[in-house]
C-alpha cells in the first residue's frame, strides 16, 4: 500500500524521500492498513499576513489541495478489506497569528477558512474523512461545537483489540514536558489514557499550558525554525528505490536538533505503557516543522521511534542542496514501515 500512495503522490507532485524505516518492532504489521499524516499547515488570511508582517504563509496550498483530493481518490479505490485513513496533525488554522485573544475565535476560524476555500473543502471532504488533531495554534477551537470531534491524540491500531502501539500527537505536549515538568502531571491522564476524555475544565488546563509554553512569541519572522530545518540526504521518491532504512536519526550519530523530543516522547510512552497497559512504540507528531525519523533502543531491548512529519510552512534544506526549499511533507505508516516524503510542484 505504500507504493500505491507513492504512485498517487507522483501523479501530482515531485516527490523526494526524506526518511524510511522498515522494522518489525514498529508494532504496526497490517499490510492492508495505511495511515497517512499531513502535518502543520498554519493557514491565515492573506490580508492578515500582510498587515501582521508575517514572513511565512502556508506553502503550496494549491498542491496540498490537489494532494488531498488525490488521497480521497485513493481511499475510494481501497478494497473492502483495506483501511486507508488520513490525519491532519494540528495547527491547520493559525488562530494566534490571525488575531489577538480579544477576537471571537469562531469568527476568526471562519475568516481563515473563507480565504482558503478550496483547500478547506478538500481537507474537510467527507470522502477524505480526515481526522484532525488540535495544535497549539488552533487549540481554542475545542470550545466550539463544530470542532468537538477534533482530538488531542489518537491511538493505532484502532481496528482490533490489540493494545495500541502508536500514538498520534501534535507534539507541543513535549514542550510542556520539557518546559513545564511540574504541570504535566495534571493533564497526563487526559493525554495518554486510552479511554479517558478531558472535560471542559481539563481542556482549560491544557490551554493554560499552551499559553505558558508558547504564548509570548510574535511569530512574525519565524514560527518554529529561525533557520531552515535540516533534512539530511534525500533521494528521489520512486517505488523501486525506497530502502528499508534511510536517513534515520540516532543518539551518538546525529545532531542534537535531529533528536528533539525523542527522549521526552520515549519517557512519556514508557510511563503510559505501565500506567495504562499499552504497548506504545511509536509517536507520530508535527509541531517542530522538522521532518525526520528518530529512534532509540528501549530499556527492554526493543525500539522506540519518533516520526516527526514536518510541516507545510517555513523552509527545509537537504544535504547537497544549495538553497532551502519550502516544507511540504507527507508521512505514512503501513506494514511495519514508516516513510516521510518531501513534495514540490511538477
Amino acid at each position: 500500500m505504500h507504493d500505491r500512495l507513492l504512485d498517487a503522490l507522483l501523479s501530482v507532485a515531485k516527490v523526494r524521500l526524506v526518511a524510511a524505516l522498515r522494522d518489525d518492532r514498529l508494532g504496526f504489521p497490517n499490510d492492508k492498513d495505511l495511515r497517512i499524516f499531513i502535518p502543520d499547515i498554519h493557514l491565515i488570511s492573506e490580508k492578515r499576513r500582510r498587515e501582521g508582517n508575517f514572513i511565512y504563509a502556508s506553502n503550496y496550498t494549491d498542491l496540498l489541495t490537489t494532494v488531498a483530493r488525490k488521497l480521497a481518490d485513493l481511499k475510494a479505490q481501497a478494497a473492502a478489506n483495506e483501511t486507508i485513513a488520513v490525519y491532519q496533525l494540528g495547527d491547520f488554522l493559525d488562530m494566534w497569528r490571525e488575531a489577538s485573544g480579544a477576537d471571537d475565535q469562531l469568527d476568526v476560524a471562519a475568516r481563515i477558512k473563507d480565504d482558503h476555500e478550496e483547500l478547506v473543502l478538500a481537507l474537510l471532504d467527507d470522502n477524505l474523512n480526515a481526522q484532525f488533531l488540535l495544535g497549539n495554534h488552533d487549540f481554542d477551537l475545542y470550545r466550539w461545537p463544530d470542532y468537538t470531534a477534533w482530538n488531542r491524540r489518537y491511538y493505532l491500531p484502532d481496528t482490533s483489540n490489540a493494545p495500541p502501539s502508536v500514538i498520534l500527537l501534535h507534539g507541543d505536549i513535549f514542550d510542556w514536558v520539557e518546559l513545564l515538568p511540574d504541570k504535566i502531571q495534571d493533564v497526563f491522564v487526559f493525554l495518554f489514557a486510552p479511554r479517558v476524555q478531558p472535560n471542559e475544565h481539563n481542556l482549560g488546563k491544557m490551554r493554560d499550558l499552551v499559553v505558558q509554553s508558547h504564548g509570548s512569541r510574535s511569530y512574525r519572522s519565524y514560527i518554529q525554525n529561525s533557520e531552515p530545518a535540516t533534512l539530511g540526504a534525500v533521494q528521489t521518491g520512486e517505488p523501486d528505490t525506497i530502502p528499508g532504512r534511510w536517513n534515520i536519526q540516532t543518539a551518538g550519530s546525529s545532531p542534537a536538533q535531529n533528536l528533539k523530543f525523542l527522549e521526552s516522547a520515549y519517557k512519556c510512552c514508557a510511563k503510559a505503557n505501565v500506567d495504562y497497559d499499552m504497548d506504545l512504540r511509536v509517536a507520530v507528531i508535527g509541531h517542530t516543522h522538522h521532518a525526520r525519523i528518530a529512534t532509540r533502543e528501549t530499556d527492554a531491548g526493543g525500539l522506540f521511534t519518533l516520526i516527526d512529519c514536518g510541516a507545510w510552512i517555513e523552509n527545509c534544506i537537504a544535504d547537497g542542496d544549495a538553497n532551502p526549499m519550502p516544507n511540504a511533507q507527507v508521512a505514512a505508516l503501513c506494514a511495519n514501515e514508516a516513510r516521510i516524503y518531501q513534495l514540490g510542484p511538477n
